[in-house]
């Protein structure tokens, strides 16, 4: 199974059903239950999803927030980095931290891809960092492999 990281603007355009983003982000976790791929999130990431769909952090809104992570988890498995990623990440010459940390991440699970909807994010990674609507081209072209939905 072909490890790929899913950044958390993706995550939270399925989980908050996004206008423009929601189509792709749900094709993203569906197709992946062929088994093809395996979607990765770090446990940082669950922590800034769950503080944005709780506007955070709100008493009245923690429920659904950790309802919605929790079925999340049925399509993405969750790595923690450790100290390694952190420093990696500390040291690196990335301009934003978290963007870092996503990409050590990604790099600890052997992740192929990164599928986020801020490509220029991870201009600095050797890993390429796709789109969801890039992404199934890519993965095609890479794996040979084709999703496509029918209309009904």
């Amino acid at each position: 199974m072909i490890p790929v990281l899913v950044d958390s603007n993706v995550i939270v355009d399925f989980l908050a059903e996004r206008a423009g983003f929601y189509e792709e982000a749900r094709k993203l976790l569906v197709f992946s239950e062929f088994g093809d791929y395996e979607l990765w999130m770090s446990s940082s990431q669950i922590t800034d999803v769950h503080y944005i769909l709780s506007n955070g952090g709100r008493r009245s809104e923690l429920p659904a927030a950790r309802a919605a992570l929790r079925g999340i988890r049925r399509f993405v498995r969750v790595c923690s980095p450790g100290e390694r990623e952190v420093d990696l990440a500390l040291d690196s010459t990335w301009e934003d931290f978290e963007d870092a940390l996503v990409y050590q991440a990604a790099v600890s699970i052997g992740a192929r891809a990164i599928v986020t909807r801020n490509e220029r994010d991870f201009s600095l990674s050797s890993i390429p960092a796709l789109s969801p609507t890039a992404f199934f081209p890519w993965f095609e072209h890479r794996y040979g492999r084709y999703y496509e939905e029918l209309p009904f």
